[in-house]
């Protein structure tokens, strides 16, 4: 009895946590709402996923060509290695607004990453039903700096 039961449950599991690639594409494309500062109206809305998500002007091999043109490199005596992760807002006129390092290696780099994007060009905003509107992005920045030779 037990081992029916069991089998039983594995197969209810099974079938519950597989999707088809259709249903996958289908639960990423929709919109999803994080935040809704005004329940009358979806202006101060903050979507995550939207129909088409921001960008920086010239996509993103332009925005990486930017932030190595303007990075200033910490200095120090040691190797510099990781991910910086940095959350912000695109807003509905491209500006970026509520910019925070989420993970920092130290050394200023958290800093630095705040004022590249502080400097850049506005983005073109997400846009969901035709209009453009609010979009937390994560960025992620991979730094690799070695430490100078004697």
């Amino acid at each position: 009895m037990k081992k029916v039961i069991l089998l039983g449950l594995m197969f209810v599991s099974y079938i519950g946590l597989s999707q088809t690639e259709k249903d996958k594409q289908k639960t990423i494309s929709k919109p999803v709402i994080i935040e809704n500062l005004n329940n009358e109206s979806n202006k101060e809305s903050i979507y995550i996923t939207t129909e088409v998500m921001p960008e920086y002007p010239g996509g993103v091999n332009a925005f990486r060509e930017f932030v190595a043109a303007n990075f200033r490199t910490p200095k120090t005596n040691r190797d510099i290695k990781g991910t910086l992760i940095i959350n912000f807002v695109v807003e509905p006129d491209g500006s970026l607004s509520d910019i925070e390092v989420v993970r920092d290696l130290g050394f200023g780099t958290g800093f630095e990453a705040v004022r590249i994007l502080k400097l850049a060009d506005k983005w073109i905003p997400g846009v969901q039903d035709g209009k453009p509107v609010r979009v937390r992005y994560t960025l992620p920045i991979q730094i690799d700096i070695k430490k100078p030779q004697k």
